[in-house]
């Protein structure tokens, strides 16, 4: 009974998420939408919220400069933050993932392990990587309101991508794309996202953005402005 309870919701999830931007695609909305607080949220999505901090968030910083979350429907959550050391004055980029999904993994939450990388990355690369950030976070819109009656296509596969950037002066600040349309805007900033996934997993003790990902992200820039 508990299996099927979880693949209710499963389905439940997937609905309300795959739906409204099956919508908001086919609207022609190429840009990241808000974050959903906890009172605009299920319950069962905000017990599922608190084990991904739990178990994906450890070990990173409340207050990372740059984040990058990849919440997938059938494949494990990850993480990419970069995070600075005071001490050390430097820049780090550090990645986590899952080894299988915690959404499925209730009675052994606890064993759910986690591979993490981490490289350390030059500021310039990290100051590129917040003005992109921050230029997509700031053209953060609502969807169009779906009307009563209208008739929308159901999603069932795909991932949900949030982007989130610590600012000076107001804090974190965040937006969310569900699977945008290839060669998008938000498909090329889920892109560079990827990008800093594979330097982390380079193995590299010291990480740049090479000359040509440069030219694509202030090109991209420009686009979302």
């Amino acid at each position: 009974m508990k299996k099927l309870n979880q693949l209710a919701a499963t389905l439940i999830l997937l609905s309300c998420v795959g739906c409204t931007n099956v919508q908001r695609g086919n609207n022609g909305g190429d840009h990241l939408e808000p974050v959903r607080g906890i009172y605009e949220i299920y319950d069962f999505q905000f017990e599922y919220d608190l084990k991904v901090r739990k178990v994906l968030f450890d070990g990173l910083s409340d207050s990372p400069e740059v984040r990058f979350q990849v919440m997938p429907s059938f494949t494990p959550e990850n993480v990419l933050d970069i995070e600075f050391d005071r001490v050390k004055n430097k820049y780090y980029l550090i990645y986590h993932i899952c080894e299988k999904i915690i959404w499925y993994s209730d009675e052994d939450l606890e064993n759910v392990k986690v591979s993490k990388f981490k490289a350390e990355i030059d500021k310039k690369s990290v100051d590129l990587i917040k003005s992109l950030f921050g230029t997509a976070i700031s053209q953060v819109k609502f969807p169009p309101t779906i009307k009563e009656g209208e008739m929308i296509s159901v999603g069932l596969d795909g991932e949900n991508y949030f982007f989130t950037i610590n600012e000076y002066g107001y804090g974190i600040k965040s937006g969310t794309v569900w699977s945008p349309n290839k060669g998008s805007k938000m498909d090329k900033l889920i892109t560079i996202g990827n990008q800093l996934i594979e330097l982390a997993m380079s193995k590299k003790e010291i990480v740049t953005i090479d000359e040509t990902t440069c030219k694509e992200i202030k090109k991209l820039i420009s686009e979302i402005k």
